[in-house]
């Protein structure tokens, strides 16, 4: 196996990224971010991969940030450390193509941060997932603090970022943390299935759908609305989104002439 931190494997237009670090408990240091972001640049305008997967060997996702690391930074190294964080995690949201996580075991602190930034994720049901900075006298620091009340609700959020303690995977789907809790036997078929929808997608669709979503979802109602209506008419006179409207309306004529 390569030694590697971050392996990367494009297969049937999907982009599998692999935290390879499992000694380490997929830490995610410094390097294995660069690592992560290199990947994500170097297929950003591959039209031949159509959305990405995050994954890790071992039985943790990953335990976090590096704090041996943590600990030799001063004042101004850790404003710098900080917004190095921020802006690959910032740009691993706003990545143009879907992105997937996979969970199989333990996501905490940094780990679950980057889970935050995707769009999807599923999980096996032994995973656990946790904000556990404050037990080591730390906030999240690189989102969680922000983008998990959004997801889970103010309160429950509080609760897990001051007690630092794990839910499980089942709560997790109830609290819409994760998308889908999947048996481990079959939980890369499911996600086999799930990119072999998205793959077939309208690139130029995908794009501009997660850019709507995301660009909006801090706004207010009507602030949102009005730009998603800026955004709609772009989509709506490419060619490319006329050709699969008549290619639809041509297979749907099809049918209407069978019945």
């Amino acid at each position: 196996m390569s030694e590697q931190n971050v392996l990367a494997e494009v297969k049937d237009r999907v982009l599998f990224l692999t935290l390879n670090r499992p000694k380490t408990l997929n830490l995610l240091d410094v390097q294995t971010r660069k690592d992560i972001l290199r990947a994500l640049k170097d297929h950003r305008k591959n039209d031949g991969t159509r959305c990405v997967v995050v994954s890790a060997r071992g039985e943790v996702f990953s335990a976090g940030a590096d704090l041996n690391h943590l600990l030799k930074l001063n004042k101004t190294e850790a404003k710098a450390y900080t917004k190095f964080v921020r802006s690959i995690l910032d740009y691993v949201e706003s990545y143009p193509k879907p992105t997937i996580g996979v969970v199989e075991g333990l996501a905490v602190g940094g780990g679950l941060e980057l889970l935050l930034a995707l769009d999807i994720v599923l999980a096996s049901p032994e995973a656990k997932f946790g904000l556990t900075e404050l037990n080591v006298g730390l906030i999240p620091g690189g989102g969680g603090s922000q983008r998990l009340p959004r997801l889970v609700g103010i309160r429950k959020a509080k609760e897990m970022i001051f007690t630092g303690s794990l839910i499980s995977a089942q709560e997790a789907l109830e609290l819409r943390l994760v998308n889908r809790v999947v048996p481990k036997e079959s939980l890369w078929e499911e996600v086999t299935q799930l990119c072999e929808r998205i793959v077939l997608k309208s690139p130029l669709s995908l794009r501009v759908a997660k850019e709507a979503i995301n660009e909006t979802f801090y706004m207010e109602l009507r602030e949102g609305l009005d730009r998603e209506n800026r955004m709609y008419p772009a989509v709506l006179t490419s060619e490319e989104a006329r050709e699969r409207i008549r290619g639809f309306l041509e297979r749907r004529k099809s049918l209407q002439t069978k019945g």
